[in-house]
Parts: C-alpha cells; sequence; structure tokens
C-alpha cells in the first residue's frame, strides 16, 4: 500500500524502539494522559446533563412552564382566550388553574401549602400524572372536594387515602362581627403521587371549581393561564402573546432560574478544571516531541542530505507526535463512554452508594450522552494534540545537516 513519505516516516516514528528509555516513558504517559483527561470529562459531563435533564424532568415537568394573569388574580374569559393562546409556537398546552397559598391540618399536624385548582381534561404536568400512585386524577370531580397530595406532605401530615383534612385560605377572608375569618374547608385524600422533588412537601391538586369555593371566586373564573412547552428551555426563545394592561406573564426562570443557572456554572467550572488535565498532557506530548528531535538528530540530517524538505521533515514530526494524542483520544473516548454507560454497575460492584431516596434505598446516578459534546471532547484533544507538536516541528525543519553530523 502507498503511503505518502511523511506519513510512512512518521508512523514509523511512532512504533520505533528508541535509545532513550525516558523519551520513552514521557511519550506514554502523555498518551495515558490524554485518555485520562477524556475519560474523566465524558463520564463526568455525562452525569451532569444527566443531572440537569432530571432536574429538568422533575421540576419544571411539575410547575407551569410560564403562567399568564392580571392584577386582581382572576381571569373571567379564560374559554376565549384559550384558542388563541394555543396557536402560538412551541405551545403544548394551554390549561387554566387557580393557584393560592393555604394552610392544611390534620389531626396531628399543621403545614403550609400551595393548592391548585385545575380541571383534569386540561392538566398537563405528565410527571405528576404518570406518578400518581394512589388514586387517580380523575376523582377530582366538581363538589367531591377530593384533593390529590405529595408522598412526602402525607407523611407530615401522617394521612392515608379517605382521611379528612381541612385547608384555610387567607384569600376569600370574610369580615363578621367576631373579625375576619378565613376561607376554609374539609377536603377528603384521594390519593398520593410522588414526582422526587419539593414539589411533594407543598403541592395540593383539587378541581377547580372546589378550588373556586374555597377562594369565593366565580365558578368560570380561574387565577392564571399556564402555558406548557415542548422544551421548558424554550421560554428561552418564546414571543409571548400581546397583553392587555393588567396582564402579566412570569415563566419558570422567576422561580427556578438561579437553580438551573448554578448547574451550568458548575457544568463550565468542570469542564474547565477537566480541560486542564488535557491540557498538561498535551504539554507532555509537546515535551516528549522536543526530546525526539534532539533524540532523531543524525536522522532528520541524514534525510536532509537526501533532499527530504523542511516541510516534509516538519509534517513527520506533526504526525509523530500527534499520533500520541489522537490514540489517547481515541482509548479515552471509548473508555469514557463505556465507563459513563455502566457507572452505576462500576459503583454498585465497588460498594460506592452516593445518591439516595426518600424511602432509604439507593437511587442511581442519572446518565445522558451528548452526541456533540462528545465529538468536542475527542476533535478537541485531537486538536490540541496536533497543536503541541507544531514548535517541535518546527525545531526538526531547522535542524542543519552539517552541525547534527559533524560529530558522527
Amino acid at each position: 500500500m502507498f503511503y505518502p513519505l511523511s506519513l510512512f516516516i512518521g508512523l514509523r516514528y511512532t512504533k520505533s524502539k528508541r535509545n532513550n528509555k525516558f523519551v520513552s516513558f514521557v511519550s506514554l504517559f502523555s498518551t495515558g494522559g490524554i485518555a485520562l483527561g477524556v475519560l474523566a470529562l465524558i463520564t463526568v459531563l455525562s452525569v451532569m446533563n444527566g443531572f440537569e435533564a432530571e432536574l429538568k424532568t422533575r421540576i419544571l415537568g411539575a410547575v407551569p412552564h410560564a403562567v399568564l394573569s392580571n392584577q386582581s388574580q382572576t381571569i373571567n374569559n379564560w374559554q376565549q382566550k384559550r384558542p388563541a393562546l394555543l396557536a402560538l409556537e412551541n405551545v403544548k398546552s394551554v390549561e387554566p388553574v387557580i393557584k393560592s397559598e393555604a394552610i392544611i391540618q390534620s389531626s396531628k399536624h399543621l403545614q403550609g401549602i400551595t393548592f391548585e385548582g385545575i380541571y383534569p381534561e386540561y392538566y398537563a404536568s405528565e410527571i405528576v400524572k404518570s406518578n400518581i400512585y394512589l388514586g387517580r386524577l380523575e376523582k377530582l370531580t366538581s363538589r367531591s372536594y377530593n384533593i390529590i397530595i405529595g408522598r412526602s406532605l402525607a407523611r407530615k401530615l401522617n394521612v392515608s387515602v379517605g382521611e379528612k383534612v381541612r385547608i384555610i385560605s387567607a384569600r376569600g377572608t370574610r369580615f363578621t362581627p367576631l373579625g375576619q375569618v378565613p376561607s376554609q374547608r374539609n377536603f377528603t385524600v384521594a390519593g398520593f403521587f410522588d414526582v422526587g422533588s419539593d414539589v411533594d412537601k407543598y403541592l395540593v391538586l383539587m378541581h377547580a371549581q372546589d378550588a373556586a369555593r374555597l377562594i369565593r371566586i366565580g365558578q368560570d373564573e380561574v387565577t392564571g393561564l399556564r402555558f406548557s412547552f415542548n422544551d421548558p428551555f424554550d421560554v428561552l426563545d418564546w414571543t409571548p402573546p400581546v397583553l392587555q394592561p393588567t396582564e402579566t406573564i412570569t415563566d419558570w426562570r422567576k422561580t427556578h432560574g438561579e437553580l438551573f443557572a448554578a448547574v451550568k456554572m458548575e457544568k463550565n467550572m468542570i469542564w474547565l478544571l477537566l480541560c486542564l488535565i488535557i491540557a498538561v498532557a498535551a504539554f507532555n506530548i509537546l515535551s516528549s516531541s522536543v526530546m525526539v528531535v534532539s533524540d532523531k538528530r543524525a536522522e532528520v540530517a541524514i534525510l536532509k542530505t537526501l533532499g527530504i524538505s523542511g516541510n516534509t521533515l516538519n509534517l513527520i514530526f506533526i504526525i509523530q507526535g500527534a499520533w500520541s494524542g489522537i490514540i489517547g483520544a481515541l482509548i479515552g473516548t471509548g473508555l469514557g463512554l463505556l465507563l459513563s454507560t455502566y457507572i452505576n454497575e462500576v459503583m454498585s460492584f465497588l460498594g460506592l452508594h452516593l445518591l439516595a431516596n426518600a424511602s432509604g434505598g439507593t437511587r442511581l446516578l442519572p446518565v445522558l450522552h451528548e452526541p456533540s459534546q462528545i465529538l468536542i471532547i475527542m476533535f478537541g484533544a485531537m486538536l490540541l494534540s496536533l497543536l503541541a507538536t507544531l514548535y517541535p516541528a518546527y525545531r526538526a525543519g531547522k535542524v542543519s545537516p552539517v552541525e547534527a553530523l559533524r560529530y558522527e
């Protein structure tokens, strides 16, 4: 098979036994450093991607992506508004909701909550619907005064399905001869959900008309219209509808934006720190390439006397030096994908359990591979290795045959 001369000699140099064993050790060490850096970067970022995706699913899947409301917190024409809002780009669903803060009281405990009055046929939170493990959403009917609460809240209140609880709301307060009396009503616990986030500690679902009676608004009125997007991050590029002067739109960034900003910053810092490992390995490639050029001065001089051009010599040592980075990047990518895919099995074998769920058991580390990210890591390591060979290759092209062969 025909090879270009520079490729043929460069690959021969990567396989040849060197007189200087230390040069061979440094070259092997630099290859291992590149592989280790790529492996660590792919593994850690895949786990971080998994955590971010799980946060997006468990938290943003249970809260509204955006909410349209007004100053009075009462919308009475939502049936007319909804079709036009559904036609907006990236909007998956628009659901009417009555949302307010209240206090829930059982026979043993008292707890602050946020209740949501919903119409089950419009309810769009798949993460909540799919994690209702006792009861059904369809049990929330008008005048049934049934509620579905989170598992953590049920434990706090020490209640089970079928028990009565009292919900007390400051909205709907009435003035009586005895002073202000908050609105309150008994509800029956009809089911539990377990999303696996803080939502389980405070969210209570009930039918919208039962919620309207609790806070004393009209039966056809809601406090807001909430939007669900195909992806929660679509809100970043979303063009909101034209609003009335008294209307406002708020999205999840107001309540949970800092959390996801912190996750993004952590990912960037981890990316920077682990890239330093690859950078150190690239400096090792530079050092080993410089020593290889010094070790091969006589061969370089002979090649020059045979008519090999300086550019060809440069390319020979670029290939020889970059080979360590290419092999290291490929090995690191393969091992990184393998380790991140089976990281839970590896941790279980080592007896390491980093996550625990609410019931005291262990949770698996979430892993999400992003192909574009993996390709950037792999080719970035190769490019850094290639750049590290430019100076030694330049030195090789400047070797003088007379000086190199004078004492041979």
